[in-house]
């Protein structure tokens, strides 16, 4: 039996890798991997009931700590990862060079052009990216037999499977709530600390809004101290169903904006970044989301705001066209 190897960074991979793991356990052996960052690890625990190893760790802001982690992260992998087939990954630079250092295949998922694939697409057998970036800026990193892009959108891949926790809210001490996540301060794309979080809480306890804050960072936590009407869960939580029964999702990075976006909820992007991701401006461009950095702009938009639905048609049509693909991969490179 062959061994495909996961290689988890952030907390986003974990339900999006579920499809897949869920696919072919039955066929193949799996190692996983995970970076100590945020909610990765709680969550992994609680979707997916596999040993992993922990290698390596979010270096925080500073650009020359993130090179030293991604190379000190390539010998952690290298030592640590037993034997295995193929690597899959949502990016993952230290990975898909281990991968080649190896020999081995390796498929990568990403929607980020904004990042510095660079690091990772030379590496990269086969890249899933989103028809809404354009190929002929992705192709500027990657080459055009190993870039496969599907319609819709990354997020579409597991919401394809999503079925809502009836008992959610009742971890809360209320049932109607706005979610509030912050910006990812030590980001590549974020230059400096400028979070307009203190201000939009302080916007929200004004309009006597419940929130469940979901902070990013340790420091983050300190944006909610002075408020009654703030929540901070102990743990990992779903975020889906976060999403799923909030008024709105107000969020200072892209996946809980999709996710929202995607399932019908009003959605509000207070991305830090200098410009938006593509993914992002198609969704705004459709009306299912809205961007500033502005607080009273956003509470403007909330209180018109109205909840849609969740196309589940649409979002198992692009987890087919995924799955179809990977498929297709692992045939035609003799990894079945």
């Amino acid at each position: 039996m062959k061994t495909i190897w996961f290689d988890i960074t952030n907390v986003p991979h974990v339900n999006f890798l579920l499809p897949i793991i869920n696919k072919y356990k039955d066929e193949y052996n799996f190692v996983f991997s995970l970076r100590d960052f945020a909610e990765t690890k709680g969550l992994f625990q609680k979707k997916i009931p596999y040993p992993f190893l922990e290698i390596g760790k979010h270096e925080g802001g500073n650009k020359l700590n993130k090179v030293w982690g991604v190379v000190k992260r390539i010998f952690q992998l290298q030592k640590q990862i037993p034997y295995f087939d193929l690597k899959v990954s949502v990016g993952g630079d230290a990975s898909c060079i281990v991968s080649k250092m190896r020999g081995k295949k390796s498929i990568t998922f990403d929607d980020n052009e904004k990042a510095p694939n660079w690091r990772y697409a030379p590496f990269s057998d086969l890249a899933f990216w989103p028809k809404a970036i354009p190929a002929e800026v992705l192709k500027k990193q990657f080459f055009k037999k190993n870039l496969f892009q599907y319609n819709g959108y990354k997020e579409d891949m597991y919401l394809a499977d999503y079925t809502p926790d009836e008992h959610f809210t009742d971890m809360l001490p209320w049932k109607d709530y706005v979610v509030v996540r912050p910006e990812n301060i030590n980001a590549n794309y974020v230059e400096g600390n400028n979070s307009i979080v203190p201000a939009l809480l302080k916007e929200l306890k004004r309009l006597n809004k419940n929130v469940l804050f979901l902070p990013r960072y340790e420091f983050d936590r300190k944006y909610a101290e002075g408020f009654d009407n703030v929540f901070i869960p102990s743990g990992a939580i779903n975020g889906l169903d976060a999403c799923y029964y909030a008024e709105a999702v107000l969020t200072g990075a892209g996946t809980m904006a999709r996710e929202a976006a995607c399932l019908g909820i009003p959605a509000v992007s207070f991305f830090a970044g200098k410009k938006l991701l593509t993914v992002d401006q198609s969704l705004i461009a459709e009306g299912k989301m809205f961007f500033s950095r502005d607080p009273k702009e956003i509470i403007e938009f909330l209180q018109k705001a109205e909840k849609g639905t969740l196309n589940i048609q649409r979002c198992k049509q692009v987890q087919a066209e995924i799955l179809d693909k990977f498929e297709e991969f692992l045939k035609e490179n003799n990894l079945k």
